[in-house]
């Protein structure tokens, strides 16, 4: 502790010293942050990384943190962890003489002026920072990726390896050095990789490995009535008193919040945290829970990360996370104080009892099966566009596209082929030429830019013309957000944020509500959460499933076929049974379903998949993950896109010479179970 606190003779007081020691993190990642290396800092929830890396940083840049001069900038996954994480910079910095803002979408606050040292985005803050306001980060000197398994290995971390490239290249413009880049995570596979991505040849991994005792409680229940009553019960025999519960979707929150509201041992104090409620109102709840004594708070994977919500005695998972890396985010929130996970595994159906429990045994040996995906070409039509008018002249070409990305990419996209896509962007009433090589923002575009719509890879949710706001009748209070049904109607009572509600005036784009009555909120689905092909056959692998086998089971009128693709794969399959057996046949992550009497395809080999994937390229690019502006890439990019998502030749791989044999009885119970069972997954 002395070493540490010597050499950080200035900040150790306003970081580190309300702790007895410091932790594990903080002691190794110290010295290569204070020598200004690139540095990974990877460790458990709540095992003090934000202090590892904010303590140093400030050491090293004080002088000109308390000028007022930005030389620290920390990327953060949503508005939400920004909020929070500034909530927790705010004293320790203030101690320091140095202050922090935050620039999103909810704090749109102009840089110029501001004198913060330390400033909290998000990716596509940045995006629109750079856009628009390049100069105004020309002064920092070192960059932070909190949160970073959030962002891998989607459009978003696509898009975020893009941007620091381009923050790396305005920075040195402005005649100061390339930023000193740093990540934080808690859990995060293949890590030497993606701190190479992120961070560059050469970063330091201050890696500490979890030692938390994972408790964990796997029951099976049927019926939502048992299972409400298992949940009350448990928190009772456990002792539980603040309870963090994870349920699949916001419908579900909703409708167990309303049932379990006054049920002892919680009564009034239950709560409900999800994307659908107003920020106000989400931040209500978490300043509740973080001083609540007691209190039940059902939540989607809104509070999987980052934000504080104070000491958890229980964390109850309804349904099982998609992955290792969300079991160990949700099971981390639990029982700081002992270092003891204290889990209740909830599962409506053997099958869901059997991936809690491979679940587990992933978690304490340490195995998050992440898969490596591949860079989506989608994102570089939002980066051109977003560097198109970062340009004083509104101009962008092919070599200052390229010119822009990360060496690995660089590679792969040269200038000529960058020209390629600004072309296609042309035809696609994108752009504009001006002059040779060179081209402009067409007046589509400039309408998009003007209204800040440029700067995101995020899959819209609904349309925008179905989004209806719900407000307090008698407060004029923004509560969040529902949907309309496909007839553009609503109920006449919802609930949300836990209580029922009843619609007293529709306005259209904004209804009144008063609380009363009872109901459901209609929510647009996000879509199904993604299994990967590694996380699926290794499930085979515990189920004890012969490699050479697809196990079967038969339900109602049904086939169920055991295959363990994972969800890309799934999909590709999917097609191939609809265009071989018809509508009725069907495939999630785990299972393939036919009428009992269709005979499954023989030929499902690499040359038809990719066929298939052809014809139905445009169909499956959302479901598949390819990106937003997936609709605006090259017919040939897409593909390559596609195959690298989808993988006919694994899936044609797998699926070789394998053979249908009916399941013993144990395995087609849990391959039945397999099948979506909560009520806002409706079964296949």
């Amino acid at each position: 502790m002395s070493d540490l606190r010597a050499r950080l003779p200035r900040t150790w007081y306003a970081f580190l010293a309300r702790h007895p020691r410091p932790r594990p993190v903080q002691v190794l990642a110290a010295e290569p942050i204070l020598a200004g290396s690139a540095v990974l800092l990877a460790s458990a929830t709540a095992s003090g990384k934000t202090e590892a890396y904010a303590a140093p940083l400030v050491e090293r840049w004080l002088e000109d943190l308390r000028a007022g001069v930005t030389r620290i900038l920390v990327v953060s996954p949503t508005r939400a962890l920004v909020n929070d994480l500034a909530r927790r910079l705010e004293i320790p910095l203030r101690r320091c003489g140095v202050r922090v803002q935050r620039r999103t979408g909810d704090h749109p606050k102009p840089l110029e002026g501001s004198q913060a040292g330390v400033l909290l985005t998000t990716p596509e803050s940045l995006d629109s920072l750079l856009s628009r306001h390049a100069r105004h980060l020309g002064a920092v000197r070192a960059v932070v990726l909190d949160e970073l398994h959030v962002l891998e290995g989607n459009a978003r971390g696509d898009q975020l390896r893009i941007l620091l490239e381009r923050l790396e290249r305005v920075v040195q413009a402005l005649g100061g050095p390339a930023p000193q880049r740093l990540a934080a995570t808690a859990t995060l596979g293949r890590v030497a990789e993606v701190a190479r991505q992120f961070l560059g040849a050469g970063a330091v991994l201050a890696q500490v490995e979890s030692a938390r005792d994972l408790q964990m409680h796997i029951q099976t229940v049927e019926g939502p009535g048992l299972l409400q009553t298992r949940l009350l019960q448990a928190c009772t025999d456990l002792s539980a008193r603040k309870v963090l519960a994870f349920v699949p979707s916001r419908a579900d929150a909703e409708d167990l919040a309303v049932a379990l509201s006054g049920r002892p041992p919680f009564h009034s104090a239950v709560r409900v945290h999800h994307g659908s409620l107003s920020r106000q109102e989400r931040e209500r709840v978490e300043q509740t829970l973080l001083r609540a004594e007691a209190a039940l708070c059902l939540t989607t994977p809104t509070l999987e990360v980052g934000i504080d919500v104070g000491d958890v005695d229980l964390v109850v998972l309804l349904g099982p996370p998609p992955d290792v890396t969300s079991f160990l985010q949700r099971i981390g929130r639990g029982n700081r104080r002992t270092g003891a996970c204290q889990v209740l595994a909830l599962a409506r159906s053997v099958g869901e009892a059997a991936r809690f429990a491979h679940l587990a045994e992933c978690a304490r040996a340490g195995r998050l099966l992440a898969p490596a995906r591949p860079f989506r070409s989608s994102v570089l039509v939002q980066q051109t566009f977003s560097l198109l008018f970062q340009n004083p002249h509104r101009l962008v070409t092919g070599s200052a596209l390229s010119g822009r990305l990360p060496s690995d990419l660089a590679s792969r996209f040269g200038p000529e082929r960058c020209e390629e896509l600004l072309a296609h962007l042309c035809d696609q009433d994108w752009l504009v030429p001006a002059g040779t090589g060179r081209f402009g923002p067409s007046p589509r575009l400039f309408q998009l830019f003007e209204k800040g719509k440029i700067h995101h890879n995020l899959d819209a949710e609904g349309s925008d013309q179905d989004r209806v706001e719900v407000v307090d009748e008698q407060t004029g209070r923004l509560l969040g957000h529902v949907h309309r049904d496909s007839q553009g109607n609503l109920p006449e009572e919802i609930s949300l944020g836990g209580h029922r509600r009843r619609i007293v005036a529709d306005h259209g784009r904004q209804i009144r509500s008063r609380a009363a009555g009872e109901g459901r909120a209609e929510f647009r689905s996000r879509g199904s959460a993604e299994i990967s092909a590694e996380l699926a056959a290794d499930l085979a692998r515990h189920l004890g499933i012969d490699p050479k086998r697809l196990p079967t089971a038969r339900k109602g009128g049904r086939l169920l076929v055991g295959h363990f693709l994972g969800s890309a794969r799934a999909r590709l399959l999917r097609e191939a049974l609809r265009d071989s057996v018809g509508a009725g046949a069907g495939a999630g992550p785990f299972l393939a379903w036919l009428p009992i009497q269709a005979e499954w395809p023989e030929k499902l080999d690499e040359a038809s998949l990719r066929r298939l994937l052809l014809r139905r390229r445009r169909s499956l690019a959302r479901s598949l993950g390819a990106g937003p502006w997936a609709g605006s890439v090259p017919g040939d990019w897409l593909m390559e896109d596609l195959e690298a998502l989808a993988d006919p030749r694994g899936t044609a791989q797998v699926l070789a010479g394998r053979t249908l044999a009916p399941a013993d009885p144990d395995l087609a119970e849990i391959l039945v179970g397999l099948l979506p069972s909560w009520t806002s997954e409706p079964e296949p």
